[in-house]
């Protein structure tokens, strides 16, 4: 993890940001052509277990939302468990909610801010990613129309992997016990301001590159979290890249991460099961319908 910005959504209050901070990863910094944080950035940054408290204490009592949901809480729950903490939060993907609740297929998040008139700038930055919390409130309305009113309610219109975290506990106030809890932090801006005080990034508006890279990431996320291409998909990929005017050498490198990172968790525990060889094939699959898979 290298960026973290939580925004909590209560009842009754706008959505506020709670926390918003660079974190040093404690390694080389990786995939800065995406979202621009580079080893200076993040050198006076606090590392996770510095503010794993501030972190956990910001996820209280609550269900996380995220929009593709499954990348972001693999990080989180590693995260989480390289500090000792093995409980694992409740957890909404707010992509595949879409065509849950009628809103429409699955799409990137700039896609559906797009859709529902919600402006998303400052491309794969957590704080501007965070602020989609913004959909939040046209979910409700259309869950609101469909009377859903429950988690239950939720749980029987698809049998979608992260139903199941729905048996999760939210994560309680002794779940912070013996965690470190930071002071400052730092924001893409460079400053520093007290945790817990609403903040928003002050980076500057990325370049013209780093956007559509960033647009095509988003993208591909989309369609391979599933692992299946559709006709649809395959469509949209292709003129998604056409679009945004991506040469195949960066089509290519996009690709390869894509599947470097899924190697890099398979093989994380130093061992690589019948099941994890089963996913890399299929994700070769994938990226080679899309257009180039590594090793072509």
């Amino acid at each position: 993890m290298v960026e973290v910005s939580i925004i909590r959504i209560e009842p009754g209050r706008e959505p506020r940001m709670v926390l918003d901070s660079l974190v040093n990863p404690s390694r080389r910094m990786a995939a800065t052509e995406i979202h621009g944080i580079t080893d200076a950035d993040v050198a006076a940054a606090p590392r996770f277990e510095e503010i794993a408290g501030n972190v956990v204490q910001a996820l209280q009592e609550s269900v996380v939302a995220a929009y593709n949901v499954y990348f972001d809480i693999r990080f989180l729950q590693d995260e989480l468990q390289r500090v000792g903490l093995r409980d694992s939060p409740p957890h909404l993907c707010l992509m595949y909610l879409r065509p849950m609740i009628g809103l429409g297929g699955r799409c990137s998040l700039d896609d559906a801010c797009q859709a529902h008139g919600i402006p998303h700038a400052a491309a794969h930055q957590a704080a501007a990613d965070a602020a989609a919390a913004h959909l939040w409130g046209v979910y409700l309305r259309a869950m609101t129309d469909r009377r859903l009113r429950t988690f239950g309610d939720l749980a029987k219109l698809k049998a979608y992997k992260f139903i199941e975290s729905f048996h999760e506990d939210c994560l309680g106030t002794q779940a912070a016990a013996g965690l470190q809890r930071g002071a400052r932090f730092k924001t893409r801006g460079g400053g520093g301001a007290p945790l817990g005080v609403s903040a928003v990034s002050r980076a500057a508006v990325p370049g013209q590159r780093q956007d559509a890279l960033h647009g095509y990431w988003e993208a591909l996320k989309t369609v391979l979290s599933d692992l299946e291409v559709s006709e649809e998909e395959l469509a949209l990929l292709v003129e998604k890249k056409k679009h945004l005017g991506l040469t195949q050498e960066e089509v290519r490198s996009l690709h390869a991460r894509a599947f470097a990172d899924v190697i890099s968790t398979c093989i994380d525990d130093k061992a690589l099961d019948a099941d994890e060889c089963e996913l890399l094939r299929r994700l070769y699959g994938c990226l080679k319908r899309l257009g180039w898979a590594p090793g072509e």
